[in-house]
């Protein structure tokens, strides 16, 4: 008779280590998940948080050379990634520059030609192929009218160099230039980017005198 309850205290404390062993294991389970959790949502965040800075500044002007995050979207593939990029400066050229990418003083006689000049990087997570980085940068005078960029073939000019890199790789860096044809007495305003699907709120540089 003596000897039941000790086996029975026994037998509650073997049973309550048991449930305290189960419940440690599974609050050692909980947290292993929730270590893994945490572990992908942190590889996710920085995404998440790129994504969310990424076009913060559309429909913003800025000063010439700040920087700001852009989506990046290339035409009808729907390739996307996420760019950082700035207008450095905005200079006057001359025609005798233009002549050597062809171009005939009587073809751009009543403008001026002004070489804008941006600067690229690639912060997303996966290379750009065959991009068209400076496609989406503009000009509009102080009239308020957008400048009409020149085209001028397969053939540069030299002052002025916009060739987009075949393989824009994560991490790269580019400048490209790209000129503007602006009438005669008219001054550059800002100059504008806008890609992705914030076309109707370009984010804007004042260009300075």
């Amino acid at each position: 008779m003596t000897d039941r309850p000790p086996r029975a205290a026994a037998t509650a404390r073997s049973g309550a280590a048991l449930v305290c062993a189960l419940g440690v294991t599974l609050l050692a389970l909980a947290a292993t998940g929730c270590a893994d959790d945490t572990a992908a949502s942190g590889r996710r965040q920085p995404a998440a948080r790129a994504d969310m800075a990424a076009d913060r500044d559309s429909g913003k002007t800025l000063r010439l050379g700040e920087p700001t995050s852009v989506t990046y979207k290339r035409g009808s593939d729907h390739k996307r990634g996420a760019l950082r990029v700035a207008a450095v400066n905005v200079r006057k050229g001359t025609y005798a520059e233009l002549r050597t990418a062809g171009v005939r003083r009587s073809d751009v006689r009543s403008t001026q030609p002004y070489y804008v000049t941006m600067a690229f990087e690639n912060i997303g997570g996966s290379s750009v192929h065959y991009p068209f980085l400076n496609t989406p940068t503009g000009l509009k005078d102080t009239a308020g009218v957008d400048d009409q960029p020149l085209i001028t073939g397969d053939t540069e000019v030299t002052a002025c160099p916009g060739k987009d890199p075949d393989d824009f790789a994560v991490g790269a860096k580019v400048s490209l230039c790209k000129v503007f044809l602006v009438p005669n007495g008219i001054r550059p305003s800002v100059v504008t980017y806008s890609t992705g699907d914030d076309t109707n709120r370009p984010v804007s540089w004042k260009v300075t005198r």
